[in-house]
């Protein structure tokens, strides 16, 4: 939103009829007073009014795109990030190039993942709990094609499993990652999954049904 600037005979006037027009409250926006009023001469010769200017502080989600575009810039890297989505618990930003992106998705999302988690706490900072959202960020699609992949990978594990009667072991996945497998593997009837290890090495286990615990 602009900033819109607004006299009165006091500044607290002039603000007050800013913050109406605006629908907002003073911990919404930035408050700039251009001039103060002047009472003049025998409160009458050379009068002239407050003047102000009020911003409408970012919300949320514009706080998170600009932290984001910020630090991919400050990775020397060219790209635009846009809001994709703005929802009441969440605020989706996709990162787009016309060059690779791979340094900053990093090895299976890590960097990603790293700069999602630093401009949540950034963007949240001064919040309070209920107003809280989360950040998510993607990169030219990489999400979809990781969750892709781990379904792909998880469908795998269990025919192995069922094949071999054995329990088969899954690389190490972030929390993310290890439920998109679970949930993947839900409606199987023949095989089962559990985490197991320690982040950030903790991985997801695929084992048959009938086996009480992996072996």
């Amino acid at each position: 939103m602009e900033s819109i600037e607004q006299t009165g005979r006091t500044v607290d006037e002039a603000v007050r009829a800013a913050l109406e027009a605006l629908g907002a409250s003073r911990d919404d926006v930035e408050i700039e007073v251009l001039a103060q009023e002047s009472r003049g001469i025998l409160g009458i010769l050379g009068y002239s009014e407050a003047k102000v200017r009020v911003t409408p502080k970012p919300g949320l989600a514009q706080r998170a795109l600009g932290i984001v575009t910020e630090i991919v810039g400050l990775m020397g890297i060219d790209a635009q990030a846009e809001i994709t989505g703005d929802e009441p618990d969440a605020v989706y930003i996709d990162i787009n190039s016309s060059s690779d992106l791979g340094l900053l998705i990093g090895k299976r999302g890590q960097t990603l993942a790293a700069l999602q988690l630093l401009s949540a706490m950034m963007a949240n900072r001064g919040q309070p709990a209920d107003a809280r959202r989360r950040i998510v960020l993607d990169a030219e699609g990489y999400r979809a094609r990781r969750e892709r992949a781990l379904n792909a990978s998880a469908r795998s594990a269990a025919q192995q499993a069922k094949r071999s009667g054995r329990s088969v072991t899954l690389e190490s996945l972030s929390p993310r990652e290890r439920r998109i497998v679970h949930v993947a593997l839900t409606d199987d009837p023949d095989v089962s999954t559990r985490s197991e290890g320690e982040d950030p090495h903790r991985s997801v286990i695929v084992y048959p049904r009938e086996t009480a615990r992996p072996s």
